[in-house]
């Protein structure tokens, strides 16, 4: 059994919103504290005193809180744990709804364990550049559960789908493109990791936060000037320099 879990689901959300405020506004007050969450100052001020006890934050009454180091990378990983769930109702289980789907992700970060989220994460992975699954896969199921559903996902007679031993409709390129650099996938492009110059100064940070060959890169932006590169990957949001991404080799989707 996991022993992550070391905070209750309510401290946890405080963490959460202390994060995202002290990255707006480089600290945070009570009051910001408690517009956000809905609450009352007293509720609050029970759940700083607690998380500065337990060493997440430093505060004290009247001044603006902080995140320590452990409270920065907890936090993190939460919001971390929250964007993999919301991608998995949004992109594998299609749940158009945001609002929906970002309170059950929020209900969900709190419970799963490690090992159960990189399984998740290895699905929409997988779900996202397998040829027998992929996007006409994902789309078929969304059809499925409303109502549309067609044997003719995979052949005009759906048997292909129905039987075991028959080919993919269409060949699986996974292992067969050729890998380029990261920094050649434009804006918007997925690629998956294939290898990581072991020298360079990215090969351990990859190390750490598990971003091993086969994760998926999501480039979500690339500066115009330093052509440093935003990414996604396994629920992280990472800026990527250009003399970084020359180092990653990945397989364009």
């Amino acid at each position: 059994m996991s022993k992550r879990k070391k905070l209750t689901a309510s401290l946890e959300d405080y963490l959460e919103t202390l994060y995202h405020i002290i990255e707006e506004r480089q600290a945070a007050r009570v009051k910001e504290i408690a517009a956000r969450l809905g609450v009352q100052n007293s509720s609050v001020t029970g759940a700083l005193k607690n998380l500065s006890q337990k060493g997440y934050i430093n505060y004290a009454p009247y001044d603006v809180i902080t995140l320590t180091e452990k409270g920065t990378e907890t936090a993190k990983d939460i919001i971390r744990r929250h964007e993999v769930m919301k991608a998995f109702i949004v992109d594998i289980l299609c749940m158009e709804d945001d609002e929906a789907a970002d309170e059950a992700a929020c209900s969900m970060e709190h419970s799963v364990p490690p090992e159960v989220l990189e399984r998740i994460i290895r699905l929409v992975e997988f779900a996202q550049i397998c040829p027998r699954s992929g996007v006409q896969w994902i789309a078929g199921f969304k059809r499925f559960c409303e109502g549309q559903f067609s044997r003719r996902l995979c052949g005009e007679d759906g048997e292909s789908c129905l039987n075991p031993d028959a080919k993919p409709t269409e060949k699986c390129t996974i292992g067969t493109i050729k890998p380029i650099p990261l920094q050649q996938i434009k804006e918007g492009d997925k690629g998956r990791l294939v290898t990581v110059d072991a020298g360079s100064d990215i090969y351990s940070r990859f190390e750490e936060m598990g971003i091993t060959p086969g994760s998926l890169f999501l480039v979500e932006a690339i500066d115009p000037l330093t052509r440093d590169m935003d990414v996604g990957v396994r629920g992280y949001h990472l800026t990527i320099r250009e003399h970084d991404a020359d180092h990653i080799m990945v397989a364009p989707c």
